[in-house]
């Protein structure tokens, strides 16, 4: 694996998103692998807990702008996409538990995979933003139809049409945060947490997940956001978005 440190133990497998060059921002690389290892994991009768992590800087900043832009039209960006929305809602339509272990930035991308796992435990110093509307686009991978779920019409679209970033106080408030821990026992706590969850049978953890979907009101929306965030993609305004971005963080070629 180039881009996902893997391991999986006494019924815990984890995931951290590892490219630090590039605040984590998600490639087709790591597509690719994360495709391999849920692939992988989904067969698995003796996994009980998935626990998504970044470093603690940066969980996920998103897709990688530079790599993705050199895809400029609707039908270049679109099948990316939707293999990314297929993934996160494979990822959300597992058996096992799936936790997103939070301690720094999770913004864009990043918090479209937050939405993805059932629970979201984060470190006091972390903060959250739906931040395309910034870049003029709408979220691609499923995750605001996954927001409104979690949070209701209202607190959605306050936080996917204003795209400001949030304290883990403010998302723990919000409920965008399940759990919320001291920053300097963060791993300690998140560890406490998945074991204690860990030494429960698999089949209550299954029946509890199937029961809290029936709950939910909002169809899987992944395939209308890949197809809304793919018609921005082309617009010049989200080009002057991008172009900037790339110059404020030196990414410029």
């Amino acid at each position: 694996m180039q881009t996902l440190l893997v391991s999986k133990k006494d019924g815990i497998g984890r995931i951290q998103f590892h490219r630090p060059e590039v605040r984590n921002a998600v490639n087709l690389q790591m597509m690719t692998e994360l495709e391999q290892v849920i692939a992988e994991w989904e067969r698995d009768p003796e996994l009980k807990v998935i626990v998504f992590s970044g470093d603690e800087r940066v969980f996920v900043s998103g897709g990688d702008v530079r790599e993705f832009h050199q895809r400029e039209t609707k039908e270049e960006i679109y099948p990316i996409m939707s293999r990314m929305g297929r993934l996160l809602e494979r990822i959300d339509q597992l058996d096992c538990l799936t936790i997103a272990a939070v301690e720094g930035i999770a913004v864009g991308g990043g918090c479209e995979i937050v939405t993805s796992c059932d629970l979201c435990l984060a470190s006091e110093k972390a903060q959250f933003g739906f931040i395309q509307v910034h870049l003029h686009i709408t979220t691609g991978w499923g995750g605001a139809g996954r927001l409104f779920r979690k949070l209701g019409a209202g607190q959605a679209l306050s936080l996917l049409l204003t795209g400001e970033r949030i304290s883990a106080r403010e998302a723990y408030e919000l409920q965008l945060v399940d759990r919320l821990y001291p920053a300097d026992r963060f791993n300690e706590e998140v560890e406490m947490f998945v074991k204690q969850v860990a030494s429960v049978p698999g089949k209550v953890i299954q029946t509890y997940k199937q029961i809290a979907k029936m709950g939910r009101n909002y169809p899987s929306t992944y395939q209308m956001e890949a197809e809304s965030c793919s018609e921005l993609w082309e617009s010049p305004e989200h080009r002057q978005q991008v172009e900037a971005f790339l110059k404020r963080t030196g990414r410029s070629s």
